[in-house]
């Protein structure tokens, strides 16, 4: 799918509206998964060099053997080159898996071609046409790429991808306005919003810090309703946020699709949050 002008954006598609629920490739997150969510739930499976690619190709095959609509993260730092690429995508077509999230990784070094997501997106989408490639934004600005190389890269990527997902976000009005500018810019692909699932407001400062979303964390710590929001009863329930997301889901060429839900493993209170939305 490739990125329209900035007056028409992408539709969201049928079924894009529900939310996917991302989970660490940890021992036992199957079973979690299969006790607390439905199959057909869209789950996302995390990549680090701490699990190994393998952890993450393992996982949501069987979760896709299970009835998940299972969605691997590839990072491109841990993929050597075209060839295993190729063995990836025969074992995602033998799983009945067509979909992928692609990111550069936090590998230090790159493990062979790639050195970030753009040169594996194009390959993907080279190599597997008919593939679903969602692809990382970053509205609050990525951690080591500049504001406007970033929008240089995620223009190129939006060629390719299906839709993009955010970093993290705890406030709507800079996530809309952001995505307004995309827009503008051109990138008309739909956006998932990241959203962290209720957590406890120490785990949530401790994770958060660690994977660069402080700016909207120290904007909650401030004076107003993220204060409340976040520290409440001591934990982050993001309901003001998606009820203030829904509002503007209607909002002519705005392509908002259904949250990205950051879970940290904690399929229970995931689950239970779904129900009680």
């Amino acid at each position: 799918m490739s990125s329209r002008g900035a007056d028409v954006a992408d539709p969201v598609p049928a079924g894009a509206g529900a939310a996917q629920f991302e989970v660490l490739p940890l021992r036992g997150i199957t079973d979690r998964v299969g006790a607390h969510l439905s199959p057909g739930v869209r789950v996302t499976v995390t990549a680090s060099p701490a699990h190994g690619l393998e952890a993450t190709l393992a996982v949501a095959c069987e979760l896709a053997g299970r009835g998940f609509t299972a969605v691997p993260h590839l990072p491109a730092r841990q993929v050597r080159d075209q060839q295993e690429v190729r063995g990836i995508l025969e074992r995602l077509e033998s799983a009945g898996i067509h979909e992928v999230f692609v990111i550069a990784g936090d590998a230090p070094r790159p493990a062979g071609d790639f050195e970030g997501s753009l040169p594996l997106v194009e390959l993907l989408a080279a190599e597997a046409p008919d593939l679903t490639i969602g692809v990382g934004a970053h509205p609050e600005g990525h951690p080591f790429v500049d504001e406007r190389e970033a929008m240089r890269l995620l223009r190129a990527k939006a060629e390719h991808a299906s839709y993009l997902v955010t970093q993290m976000c705890f406030e709507a009005v800079p996530l809309l306005a952001w995505m307004r500018g995309l827009r503008a810019a051109g990138i008309a692909l739909p956006v998932r919003p990241g959203v962290a699932a209720p957590v406890g407001t120490a785990r949530l400062l401790r994770i958060g810090a660690r994977i660069g979303v402080g700016r909207s964390l120290r904007m909650l710590g401030g004076e107003g309703s993220g204060m409340r929001r976040l520290v409440g009863p001591g934990s982050w329930d993001p309901g003001a946020l998606l009820e203030d997301l829904d509002q503007a889901r209607e909002e002519p060429g705005l392509a908002l699709a259904g949250p990205h839900v950051y879970t940290f493993n904690d399929l229970e209170a995931a689950a239970r949050w779904r129900t009680d939305a």
